[in-house]
């Protein structure tokens, strides 16, 4: 299937609308070609950097038309972020939202949404389209350093949006909700989705509980994607009660508490998928269905895979693979040999366990894991220990060296009022194995966050170290 034509084409039927502005699906294809017109005369990848628009998906259509990549800007980035990634993708042209194209280098060519927009995509090009790269160069947050440029290719999104669409009962008739930006997976891929089958896409661009709500009800909402916090965000609120016609969440990030999913089933009334994937998976490799989530011990697992995907663990480290046809070819300007087992399996980062049914209940970050006396630390569960503290507003926990165990865990805690590593300590000790608890205690004010909001686990190890 050509890349464009996973986006369904309808005369009349709404593609997208949210905030102000609606597309008809006969709109985003004409628009589409002005933009792939337009795009004939890039040389290089073009950029796209601002909250949730129609300016995306015209570009999408046009750039698969042109054969340009298209990389998705996370507007979060400082200038030096943004500029990093448009010389490794080779950006020369930015679509950019006017409050973030002051942040974009000298080096790239600045098209603002708007009027400069408006000029540039009626203006055509007589350059012949090239052959198509990678359709997405979406790049990872980097909380272990430089962020890398995920490949997508065509035939990754065209097997996702199949297996997505038949799981989650999107069709037609379908309205999403789409609150995640549109440079993560999460926002794209759930967005493609809902176009592939002909449905409607709700732009949020500024997601709260209050505009989400609105939304929901204003466009009569049948599906929406979002994480739990807003989900427990959004069942708080009186206005949840006018929610009358959502069918199905999607939510990933974390497992939902069971005292949450009874409350947002009752109030919402939807049925509830939890999915598990990375940007080098398309998205979604597990998913929790709704049935499972009446089971309470399966609430802490993220599902099982998506049929054609295959889940097994690593000997040894316990590092969740997986294979089937929507894992990316590799990264971008870069080495990814270290991404695959030899028969190529792709290496997640993630340490799990399947059960006998299974289900994939995942551990932690197989690069945060602390190896105590011989013994394995995940740090993820030492957190939520430390998290259920009343006085602890914010934790991470990371590992420092020991001449005695190797290493130990070391918790950075930022307190909500007077706390002492000493009773922060006992409490570990009352609740989990004492080799898996903290030896030291760290307080600080706030945690160093990348621009995703993940805790820079490598910057406090570096300042340990140092």
């Amino acid at each position: 299937m050509a890349l464009r034509d996973l986006v369904r084409r309808r005369d009349s039927g709404v593609a997208i609308t949210g905030d102000g502005r609606s597309l008809t699906y006969d709109e985003l294809w004409r628009r589409g070609d002005l933009a792939a017109s337009a795009l004939g005369a890039v040389r290089g990848q073009v950029g796209y950097v601002d909250r949730n628009g129609t300016e995306f998906w015209e570009l999408f259509l046009g750039a698969a038309k042109a054969g340009v990549t298209l990389v998705p800007l996370n507007f979060r980035l400082s200038a030096d972020e943004l500029a990093w990634i448009c010389a490794d993708a080779g950006i020369t042209l930015v679509v950019a939202g006017e409050a973030f194209a002051a942040s974009l280098p000298p080096s790239v060519e600045v098209v603002r949404v708007g009027r400069d927009y408006e000029r540039w995509i009626a203006s055509p090009s007589s350059a012949v389209p090239r052959d198509a790269g990678p359709a997405l160069l979406m790049y990872s947050s980097g909380t272990t350093g430089r962020p890398k440029g995920v490949r997508i290719e065509a035939a990754q999104l065209a097997w996702t949006v199949a297996a997505c669409g038949s799981r989650f009962s999107v069709d037609g008739a379908t309205v999403s909700l789409v609150p995640t930006p549109y440079h993560h997976i999460a926002g794209a891929g759930w967005s493609l989705v809902t176009l592939a089958a002909g449905g409607t896409i709700v732009q949020n661009r500024e997601p709260t509980p209050d505009s989400m709500l609105r939304q929901l009800v204003e466009h009569r909402a049948t599906h929406a994607a979002m994480v739990p916090s807003l989900i427990q965000a959004i069942v708080d609120s009186p206005a949840a009660s006018e929610v009358s016609t959502l069918r199905h969440v999607v939510y990933g990030g974390a497992p939902i508490p069971p005292a949450l999913m009874k409350r947002a089933t009752d109030v919402l009334g939807a049925r509830f998928h939890q999915s598990y994937g990375l940007t080098e998976t398309t998205g979604v490799a597990t998913v929790l269905a709704p049935e499972d989530h009446f089971v309470e011990s399966r609430l802490l697992s993220v599902g099982r895979p998506l049929p054609g995907i295959e889940v097994s663990i690593m000997d040894g480290t316990g590092e969740v693979l997986v294979r089937g046809p929507s894992l990316t070819s590799g990264y971008w300007n870069r080495d990814s040999d270290d991404l695959f087992t030899p028969d190529g399996r792709l290496r997640t980062g993630d340490a799990g366990v399947l059960d006998d049914g299974g289900y994939l209940y995942l551990r932690d970050r197989i690069k945060d894991m602390i190896i105590s006396g011989g013994e394995n630390v995940y740090p993820a569960e030492v957190e939520k220990v430390l998290s259920d503290h009343p006085s602890v507003l914010d934790v991470a926990v990371i590992g420092t060296p020991s001449a005695r165990w190797g290493e130990t865990p070391l918790a950075v805690v930022v307190a909500s009022a007077p706390l002492d590593g000493a009773s922060l300590i006992a409490w570990c000790r009352e609740r989990i194995a004492h080799f898996k608890c903290p030896t030291e205690v760290v307080f600080v004010d706030a945690l160093p966050r990348n621009a995703s909001g993940k805790v820079l686990k490598r910057v406090l190890r570096e300042g340990r170290l140092s």
